[in-house]
């Protein structure tokens, strides 16, 4: 009940504030108005340019004081607010001409007709606008064991990237060879999808070359013998974002201070790297927790990998998570990515 509570709490807050930034918006834009029209501006100009003025205003307060979303989603964020607002304005522009309040001034009518239309604007942009898009990326290995065409034929483009896990004898003494042409097959497969990789070595300075021909994130972990920032330096001489990896079953000291130079930081939330289809260590709920309080959060995109399912992932905050048994072990894999997206996303 408290929690239930506590949400709908928030939900009003939001709401509130919303209110306060969309009249604070208006008066803004009307009072440019009225300076553009005093320098002798058109009507057409000074409508315009200060309702830009007014929508973007309204955008960065939202995101710095109310809907605290990742700068990752800043620009598609930002295409659905001005879509939306400038549809709101088109509709309460043909009220005030055709229906309503012909005989008041524009500043009164302004005011008047955006109160009208604006729990309705207000939904859309919930809905769109800060729209919190966690996404679903499924687990390939990079063995002779996984059937790229198997796999594809079960998910095809369900999944919203591709998570692809390499491990080698340094972390797992009894893993299988590697076979790196499998990256081949994969973006044959997935010409279009997102490639993230996680390289599970102590050594991975010498797989990096590889893998920056196909991925667009490489993650790696703390516990490597060579020096991190020397693995950092050399994914990011080749144009691809570094990852950090914590693993759940570890203990780390000044976590701001490990993850404040990443924008992806991965949490491994299992007990042995490199194989698939293990429980979820319960350790884990409390550093993604740990993770989540920082005051840099909003600096990195956060990913939990390992032994998730849909009973846990309604109680994860992160901007992707990672499945593999769970969706490949289930009779119909395309719905249950689609299953873990609902839920993860409400």
């Amino acid at each position: 009940m408290f929690q239930i509570q506590n949400t709908n709490n928030r939900k009003l807050i939001f709401f509130f504030k919303y209110c306060i930034i969309g009249v604070l918006s208006i008066t803004l834009e009307l009072l440019l108005r009225k300076f553009f029209l005093e320098v002798n501006s058109t009507k057409t100009i000074s409508t315009l340019i200060p309702l830009f003025f007014g929508i973007s205003f309204a955008f960065v307060c939202n995101i710095s004081f109310n809907f605290k979303i990742h700068r990752y989603y800043y620009k598609k964020s930002f295409f659905y607010f001005v879509t939306i607002s400038i549809s709101s304005f088109t509709v309460q522009y043909f009220l005030s001409k055709f229906i309503l309040f012909e005989n008041l001034n524009y500043e009164i009518t302004r005011f008047l007709i955006s109160g009208i239309v604006f729990l309705i604007a207000y939904n859309f942009h919930i809905k769109f606008s800060f729209a919190k898009n966690k996404k679903v990326g499924v687990a390939i290995y990079l063995d002779n064991k996984e059937n790229i065409d198997d796999i594809f034929s079960k998910v095809e483009f369900y999944p919203d990237y591709i998570h692809v896990d390499f491990v080698d004898k340094t972390m797992n003494k009894n893993i299988a060879e590697p076979n790196f042409d499998k990256f081949k097959e994969i973006k044959k497969k997935w010409p279009n999808h997102r490639i993230e990789s996680h390289i599970m070595s102590k050594t991975p300075i010498r797989y990096i070359e590889i893998f920056s021909k196909y991925s667009e994130v490489i993650y790696f972990h703390i516990e490597i013998d060579e020096k991190i920032e020397k693995v950092k330096s050399l994914i990011e001489n080749n144009n691809i974002k570094p990852g950090l990896v914590l693993h759940a079953s570890k203990y780390y000291d000044n976590i701001e201070g490990l993850v404040k130079n990443y924008q992806e930081v991965l949490i491994l939330c299992i007990e042995k790297p490199g194989e698939s289809g293990q429980e979820f260590f319960e350790e884990s709920a409390d550093l993604i927790e740990g993770i989540n309080k920082l005051r840099i959060r909003d600096q990195f995109n956060l990913c939990v990998d390992g032994g998730l399912s849909e009973k846990n992932i309604s109680k994860i905050e992160c901007e992707k998570i990672v499945s593999a048994s769970n969706v490949f072990r289930n009779s119909n894999p395309k719905k249950q990515i689609i299953n873990l997206q609902k839920i993860l996303n409400n």
